[in-house]
């Protein structure tokens, strides 16, 4: 639609505002931004605190928290104490102290302790142990060894061949016969009827058969 009017005819001019005011609308549209808002993290501010329960019903993560240390190392099985032949340990009451063993690997008993030591080992070997002597009474002794058989006498004849062999080998004797009979105090006069002449003399040989020198076939024959 067209309106012509005067410009200069103030009365068209206030009916043509009067007309305007009535048919334009005002455009009361309110602009929407250009951009979304800002979106929001998807977890919790570093500076706000929540507790793990509600931060994770929000939608957060939960991490773990690893421990500081490592779990503790099994301790290590004490030492076995030492014990002896038996399997006994060292006991104050019936082993001398210092500890120290015999020669088969025992403990070495405490003096006085004898009986109590016998007993201790009797339990721990499953063996009886000797019955203690009754009080007053002394303990039988073993019977005495019968005594040695004395060795057969030497034959004179026998014994005077053998050395007079000697004495005709140049290295038969290691000494001149007169020390050695000076050595082995054997006289001239009995040597046929003193068998302990006859013997040392006869033991001087077998040493010297056996290598060694004069004084060591003199300590055979005195010993023998």
């Amino acid at each position: 639609m067209q309106i012509t009017f005067d410009p200069h005819n103030v009365q068209e001019c206030a009916t043509i505002a009067r007309l305007l005011g009535t048919t334009a609308q005002p455009d009361t549209a309110t602009a929407q931004p250009d951009t979304a808002p800002a979106a929001q993290p998807d977890t919790a501010p570093a500076d706000h605190w929540m507790d793990v329960a509600g931060y994770a019903a929000c939608g957060g993560e939960v991490a773990t928290a690893e421990p500081d240390t490592a779990p503790a190392q099994p301790e290590t099985a004490p030492a076995q104490p030492e014990t002896d032949c038996h399997g006994m340990t060292h006991d104050d009451a019936i082993h001398s102290t210092p500890a120290s063993k015999n020669a088969d690997g025992s403990w070495r008993a405490k003096r006085g302790q004898k009986e109590a030591y016998e007993a201790a080992i009797a339990a721990a070997t499953g063996k009886d142990a000797p019955a203690p002597a009754p009080q007053g009474m002394p303990m039988p002794q073993p019977a005495s060894a019968a005594p040695a058989t004395p060795p057969a006498p030497i034959d004179y004849k026998t014994m005077a061949e053998r050395f007079m062999a000697k004495m005709a080998d140049p290295d038969g004797l290691p000494a001149e016969y007169e020390a050695i009979y000076a050595a082995l105090s054997i006289g001239y006069d009995d040597l046929e009827t003193n068998q302990t002449s006859i013997a040392r003399l006869s033991a001087y040989m077998d040493a010297v058969d056996n290598g060694d020198d004069h004084d060591g076939c003199v300590r055979h024959a005195m010993s023998a």
